[in-house]
């Protein structure tokens, strides 16, 4: 699957996790070295990734795949991670930057991710809150086939 490394500079990349850190500490969640590696590796390489393929970036015996998935529901809980769901059965997770909200298109044969930086729903989400509805929130993911993939055939 293709990742989405941002150019970060260091000092950007440490500002973000200490800022996280923050997040967790104020909500009362403790900070282990997991849920710090995972950070880590959401704010450098963004994602989206399974709790597998996260598990597979960390430094090898750190913890087991089950703290993977305790950690990654303590950084959901507190919205620094967001849910992906790709329709496969597997969710997959990226760091929140909650500086602009974006969506995926996902190829149905080599199933790569690129972010598509427009979100056209908002304006239903404002419709939705101004009937009265709060806590809203919408996914949505696009899916198709790839330039490379259609090539293949």
């Amino acid at each position: 699957m293709e990742t989405h490394a941002h150019s970060h500079c260091e000092g950007e990349e440490t500002l973000r996790l200490e800022s996280a850190l923050e997040v967790l500490r104020g909500a009362g969640h403790r900070i282990t070295s997991p849920r710090k590696a995972l950070l880590k590796v959401l704010i450098r390489e963004h994602g989206p990734f399974s709790a597998d393929e996260l598990h597979r970036r960390l430094p090898a015996g750190m913890c087991d795949l089950v703290t993977v998935y305790r950690s990654i529901g303590a950084l959901e809980e507190t919205n620094l991670v967001r849910r992906c769901d790709f329709g496969d059965g597997t969710y997959r997770y990226e760091f929140n930057t909650g500086e602009h909200h974006h969506h995926h298109i996902i190829c149905r044969q080599c199933s790569s991710v690129k972010n598509l930086d427009v979100c056209f729903a908002d304006g239903l989400e404002r419709l939705v809150r101004q009937m009265g509805y709060a806590n809203v929130t919408h996914t949505l993911e696009i899916f198709g086939t790839c330039v490379a993939c259609q090539k293949d055939k």
